[in-house]
């Protein structure tokens, strides 16, 4: 019998009607539509943020206090009360918040550090879902001792921007009965469409010596706090008008830099400067222009020292702040849970190939330009950065265009361009992609992109593209990758850690919770990596169990073996002296570590690493212990140690990371850092005093040494800093 759609006479249109089925199905269910509101009470009179809720505003108010655990029992009420409150009044959007606590002398709150995750702390967190987009949203955290984190959170976690900072305030108090709070919010930090009237928000609370997470919504393990299409709605926000109309930001720099040369002589130079930090301007309440005039990042702090072992570049973090504001918006094929660490393979806007030299040496940056934001339906991204001749290399413009389209309920499609242009003739490097991301059902992740770049002089195969799939929950996650980078595919303005390859990578994670021996979950962990070249001739196999206990104390003891097969293409220099031959290696290794709670005023984890190593041996120790006796002083170090012995020769390495934090308030921060690695043999000091005088703006007092250890010249680097930032709003 025919039917009446047709559908038996043509597969076609039944798989089509299909996935309309299936689309249609999920956007029904997981379309974000939860179902908890809060509303905002309007004040005609306005709040004084002094962490004492004492106005009238706050007793008219709403509260609520329906708080849930997700950790350590799931789906149980918390046992601490904490009542939030919501006003509207001015400007600015306040939050009183009440974190009863039964035990006030053994709250934890120990980090003044601006931007510190406060993971060592009690701390109360909010995100703020002001376009109501499910998808993207302001996070902003605090403690105890009333210090600020803030981060923009893009595609539900997907990237979460923990350098954003933007202007707040919040003041703390505990008391006999727990710990309040009073934060400010001014709408010109936020950014709104203004015929919104709802908002998504969410609360999380957590009290840290009991290891007890507890949220407003959205409390299934399945699904995490910046997943915001699981948020609660709040209301009554008619009307409010968001966004920054304009803040120019100048800054005043004097110092010196003092260098000493191989002949035995020295260099003085004068790094006095005046320039434009940023410019803002808020063309539409939600798309935001940005400008900065002979930028400078003196007051970034240094990379952590590392030793690498392998023939591959290593990936370190941006650090900047013109570039890491708004930059989850330029993120592009990251989809997914799985990624990230410092042997990322492909990473398509990477900021740091713009004003930094292959060695992370600073090139002069002459300005740049840059627009974020909404426009009708489209996120979008467009950046513009124009560099000096460098010695002796020419100056460089790089220029990356993203959009993007939210589909479905929590899905979205989009493209992404980007240009190097240096002065010189034929010197260009352009890639061009575009992608689909498709988060299904509660669980389901799939995602998946092609490009290709174009490169001046270059032909062959400069083709890129990337296939994911993940399913997700808290007792099992799934998780499946092609990776392809034709043999040509060159990106100026991205990370590339190998190209002319294809890389499978299959993921089967288990997490059961036994609920004995107080065991908060077990993970187990089993890993493939298989990788060709492009004519699929195997150069790496992989293949890692991991095993992890964490207890309800957050304690966690994890063992890994990796059985790995290595085809070298060619020679590499491991260590100066030392070349591991073209040839094919198989080894076997082992790594366990024991992590202690972060919530003790002192804490560790030691790893020991021990097996096969280029058809020799490896042994490796890692030591990080943590010390956090006053909120005023932290100190931080990190060792590690390697012996190799390989048939071509012995050697050992060192790399030592330590830092001290002397906190005296939360405006004035005080930063100390001692690096040293023995393959470089460079001995490396920071400090850095920050005075936040006014919040978005600083006085920042930088000292940075540089020397090699043992003998020869000294060719000491060393610069002292002064950096005078201040903010005029219109």
């Amino acid at each position: 019998m025919k039917s009446r759609l047709g559908i038996s006479q043509n597969p076609q249109r039944a798989i089509f009607f299909l996935l309309y089925l299936i689309l249609g199905a999920h956007q029904c269910l997981y379309g974000g539509s939860a179902t908890k509101k809060i509303r905002a009470f309007r004040s005609a009179t306005p709040i004084t943020v002094d962490g004492i809720l004492d106005e009238s505003a706050w007793q008219q108010a709403e509260v609520i206090s329906d708080f849930i655990q997700q950790e350590p029992d799931v789906n149980e009420p918390a046992t601490e009360r904490t009542e939030v409150r919501v006003v509207l009044a001015g400007e600015a959007l306040y939050f009183g918040v009440i974190c009863f606590d039964s035990e006030p002398e053994r709250i934890i709150g120990r980090e003044r550090r601006r931007d510190n995750s406060f993971r060592d702390d009690d701390r109360f967190e909010i995100v703020i879902d002001t376009f109501h987009d499910h998808r993207n949203a302001f996070n902003f955290v605090t403690n105890p001792l009333a210090a600020r984190f803030d981060a923009l959170i893009t595609d539900e976690g997907a990237d979460v921007n923990r350098n954003w900072d933007e202007r707040w305030w919040v003041e703390a108090k505990i008391t006999d009965v727990g710990w309040t709070l009073e934060i400010e919010i001014p709408l010109s930090t936020l950014r709104a469409p203004s015929e919104a009237s709802q908002w998504g928000i969410n609360f999380r609370r957590f009290i840290r010596r009991k290891n007890e997470r507890v949220l407003w919504t959205a409390w299934d393990r399945d699904f995490s706090f910046f997943q915001v299409s699981q948020a609660g709605h709040l209301e009554g926000m008619e009307g409010v008008k968001t966004g920054l109309r304009a803040r120019i930001q100048p800054y005043l720099l004097g110092g010196f830099r003092h260098t000493g040369l191989p002949d035995g002589t020295s260099r003085w130079e004068n790094t006095s400067a005046v320039g434009l930090e940023v410019a803002k301007f808020g063309i539409t309440p939600s798309l935001i222009a940005e400008a900065t005039v002979n930028t400078d990042f003196a007051q970034v702090e240094v990379d952590a020292a590392v030793v690498n072992l392998t023939r591959f570049p290593l990936f370190f973090p941006e650090k900047r702040e013109f570039f890491l504001e708004r930059a989850g918006i330029f993120e592009f094929g990251l989809g997914g849970r799985r990624g990230g660490g410092t042997q990322r393979g492909l990473q398509m806007y990477f900021s740091r190939r713009i004003g930094l030299t292959e060695d992370r040496r600073p090139r002069p940056v002459l300005g740049g330009v840059k627009l974020t934001g909404r426009l009708r339906n489209l996120d979008l991204g467009l950046l513009n950065v124009q560099t000096k001749r460098f010695q002796g290399l020419p100056g460089s413009n790089y220029t990356v265009v993203r959009l993007k389209r939210n589909i479905l309920a929590r899905s979205n499609i989009g493209t992404f361009f980007s240009n190097r242009q240096s002065g010189e003739v034929d010197d260009a490097n352009r890639v061009a992609a575009a992608e689909a991301n498709f988060t299904l059902f509660k669980n389901l992740n799939i995602q998946g992109f092609i490009g290709r770049s174009f490169t001046s002089g270059v032909d062959g195969d400069q083709n890129v593209g990337r296939a994911k799939f993940n399913w997700f929950s808290d007792l099992y996650e799934v998780f499946a990758e092609h990776l392809y980078i034709g043999e040509e595919f060159r990106h100026d303005i991205g990370f590339v850690r190998r190209s002319g390859i294809r890389r499978n990578n299959g993921i089967f994670v288990w997490e059961p919770r036994p609920g004995v021996l107080n065991i908060r979950n077990f993970v187990f962990r089993n890993e493939v990596v298989y990788l060709t070249d492009t004519d699929n001739r195997l150069l790496t196999r992989e293949y890692t169990f991991q095993a992890t206990t964490r207890f309800q104390s957050d304690d966690a003891l994890r063992f890994r073996t990796t059985n790995e097969f290595e085809q070298l293409e060619e020679d590499f220099e491991i260590t100066p002296g030392i070349f591991i031959p073209l040839d094919v290696y198989r080894f076997r290794s082992y790594w366990v570590e024991y992590e202690s709670s972060p919530r003790r005023l002192f804490s560790s984890s030691q790893s020991f690493t021990w097996g096969d190593f280029f058809g020799g041996t490896r042994r490796a120790l890692v030591i990080t212990p943590t010390f956090k006796p006053r909120p005023e002083f932290s100190a931080e170090w990190s060792y590690e140690y390697n012996d190799i012995d390989l048939p071509q020769g012995n050697f050992t390495t060192h790399v030592i990371n330590s830092r001290f934090n002397f906190n005296f308030t939360n405006r004035w921060l005080t930063t100390f850092l001692a690096q040293y690695d023995s393959e470089s043999e460079r001995l490396v000091f920071f400090f850095r005093l920050r005075f936040i005088y006014q919040p978005g703006d600083d006085l920042f007092i930088v000292y940075n040494q540089t020397s090699a250890v043992g003998g020869g010249p000294d060719e000491t680097d060393r610069a002292l800093t002064i950096k005078f930032t201040h903010s005029f709003d219109f």
